[in-house]
């Protein structure tokens, strides 16, 4: 089901959807148990069993719609949720032989509905309290369709131009193309949803004092983590993220003939894949973590080490080193971890006699991304991240919640559209606690 090929040029999927009797097929496969693990796995509630039957029997568009009952990125999580260790994992017909692939099955449904209308769901009765979400990533439009759904007047606000988040600005289009995510945000938008560009950097306290009744505050991590090596300054250095968006807008940046990246999570492994496309003859993985400890998806580790990604796994960098200001090379360090289990710099013992230099035309740190805002009264961890009550993710200001990366600090698209349902069902109780009589100002008035 793939053509998992890099090189030049190749920025379109590498995987290809099934053709109706492979789904067909695989969906016969499914034993149809009577109480189906697969729908335990789903952190947002999609009851595979029947979606897989409707496949089965030939009822494609039926389907898609079950799934986006409960889950409003149809397509885009049969591309990007990591279902082997979710809705796949527990698999009952992972007994006689391999899992059913529930995965594969999703993108099928999804891609089928792609360029038609989807039905709208029926909405309840227009409420005069109105919402605003700060973020139109995964979380974001989840909750702006449940709140759309419960009657809610509601407005997406979006930092960027571009709205969409991770979607459209931190996925690389060979792994999601943007028609997707825009297919996700124009049923948002059909079902209600204002969404206003360029506003995203709103305080939540501002709108609740400006006539919003709640706030969900949505915006994922967008601020760059940085080591701060010698040679961090030469030209040639980037942050993961930087690159992922001129990607995702079309661009084709010049990474050079040898690229090396540091990190070990899903973004490095993005960052690592995408300079190939781009051109790169040879692309050098560098981090702290062993493969087995890596947080990158395993399915993802597995597709870089086919496409030819090196990798220097249990290793720390300690300098990129450069002439005439530019960079020329990375310089890195084996370690041994003092404490078993904590994945942290500060617990990496360095093995003298393990140094190695590789020669680099760039150097991508991918080590995570942090908070960009704190919010007037919105308790935080010491990380940043938004502290939330787990099942209304309601935070220490009332009328102001918080659900997806900004709480987690970084999790499944799927999980951010399970957090988005459920703030939306924590938005719906304290606004009917109030009564419509209240809008207009929230506690902020």
């Amino acid at each position: 089901m793939s053509d998992r090929t890099a090189g030049s040029g190749a920025l379109v999927e590498f995987d290809r959807t099934y053709a109706p009797h492979e789904a067909v097929l695989e969906a016969s496969r499914c034993l149809m148990c009577e109480d189906p693990p697969c729908n335990r796995g789903c952190p947002a509630g999609v009851d595979a069993r029947r979606f897989i039957r409707k496949i089965r029997f030939g009822n494609f568009l039926g389907a898609s719609r079950l799934v986006r009952e409960a889950n409003l990125l149809v397509g885009v999580c049969g591309r990007l949720c990591p279902q082997e260790i979710l809705c796949m994992e527990h698999c009952t017909r992972a007994e006689l032989d391999t899992p059913i692939d529930i995965a594969g099955l999703q993108r099928f449904a999804g891609d089928v509905e792609l360029g038609t209308l989807a039905p709208l769901p029926e909405v309840a009765d227009e409420r005069s309290q109105r919402v605003a979400v700060l973020g139109s990533g995964p979380g974001g439009l989840a909750a702006a369709v449940e709140l759309r759904k419960a009657g809610y007047q509601v407005d997406v606000l979006e930092r960027s131009g571009t709205p969409g988040g991770l979607l459209t600005r931190g996925v690389p289009p060979f792994r999601l193309e943007r028609s997707f995510a825009e297919s996700e945000l124009e049923y948002a938008k059909r079902l209600g949803a204002n969404v206003l560009p360029g506003r995203g950097d709103e305080d939540p306290a501002r709108l609740l004092r400006s006539g919003y009744d709640a706030v969900l505050v949505a915006v994922g991590l967008w601020k760059p983590y940085t080591i701060g090596l010698p040679g961090e300054d030469l030209e040639g250095v980037h942050v993961a993220g930087d690159i992922l968006a001129v990607v995702a807008d079309g661009g084709r940046p010049d990474l050079g003939r040898r690229v090396v990246v540091i990190g070990g999570g899903n973004v490095a492994i993005d960052a690592a894949t995408t300079a190939l496309r781009l051109g790169a003859e040879r692309v050098d993985l560098c981090c702290l973590e062993s493969h087995d400890e890596m947080p990158a998806f395993r399915s993802e580790i597995e597709t870089a080490q086919a496409e030819g990604v090196e990798f220097h796994t249990r290793t720390i960098p300690v300098a990129i080193t450069g002439e005439g200001g530019k960079v020329v090379g990375y310089e890195g360090i084996g370690i041994r971890w003092k404490e078993p289990g904590l994945l942290v710099p500060s617990n990496a013992e360095r093995i003298p006699g393990t140094e190695f230099r590789l020669g680099a035309d760039a150097v991508i740190e991918a080590i995570g991304q942090g908070v960009a805002d704190r919010y007037e009264g919105v308790e935080t961890d010491e990380r940043g991240l938004v502290a939330a009550e787990p099942e209304t993710m309601a935070t220490s200001r009332a009328g102001v919640f918080a659900c997806g990366d900004v709480t987690s600090g970084g999790a499944t698209v799927v999980q951010a559209v399970a957090e988005g349902k459920r703030a939306a069902e924590g938005i719906d109780r304290y606004l009917r606690s109030l009564g419509d009589s209240a809008s207009g100002g929230g506690d902020g008035r």
